[in-house]
């Protein structure tokens, strides 16, 4: 039998983090939340409508086995956002709007009575659950792998009325990623 002899003290302490690493980066995390797919309405020349979904509260863990696992779910309810931005950019302040008031966003579910998230809105970016732009705190929407909502809109942007309506899809995605990302957050 082989014996390996140790000669320097801190060698046994970094064979400890190369397996702590090396078993961590062989484990992964899988993420799993819902959405209805974003749409974009092309309003004019350089203006466009984005109404997105984003998940309405922190993900749980529903499984793990440590160093090698974990499995993530975000809930199953959504909050929309409702976004004017200057046409082909995907975010910052749009230098495009002179005024703007939405005079109605609303969604429905198939059979059911429509529910207004906004009205007589004085500015082109909104979104439901933060304190800042929901002042009447509405509840977050279902979101089921394969149901559908319909979303529509009114407003005023640069004294020219816009309307428009289309259904949104809602789907499940998820993203593995590894482990050692999750722990290094």
């Amino acid at each position: 039998m082989m014996r390996i002899k140790i000669s320097n003290p801190l060698c046994p302490i970094k064979l400890f983090l190369v397996a702590v690493i090396i078993a961590s980066s062989a484990g992964c995390a899988k993420f799993t939340k819902y959405e209805y797919v974003s749409h974009v309405f092309p309003l004019d020349d350089g203006n466009e409508l984005v109404i997105s979904t984003f998940a309405s509260g922190y993900p749980n863990i529903k499984s793990r086995i440590s160093f090698l696992y974990k499995e993530l779910y975000a809930p199953q309810s959504v909050y929309f956002q409702f976004f004017v931005r200057e046409a082909g950019v995907t975010g910052g302040r749009n230098p495009n709007i002179e005024s703007i008031l939405v005079r109605n966003f609303s969604y429905e579910f198939p059979g059911q009575a429509s529910v207004v998230l906004i009205q007589d809105y004085p500015d082109g970016f909104w979104q439901q659950g933060q304190r800042d732009y929901d002042s009447e705190n509405l509840e977050p929407v279902p979101c089921v792998d394969g149901w559908h909502v319909r979303v529509k809109f009114d407003l005023v942007l640069n004294g020219r009325a816009f309307k428009g309506e289309h259904i949104l899809y809602a789907r499940e995605v998820s993203k593995v990623y590894p482990l050692i990302f999750d722990a290094l957050r």
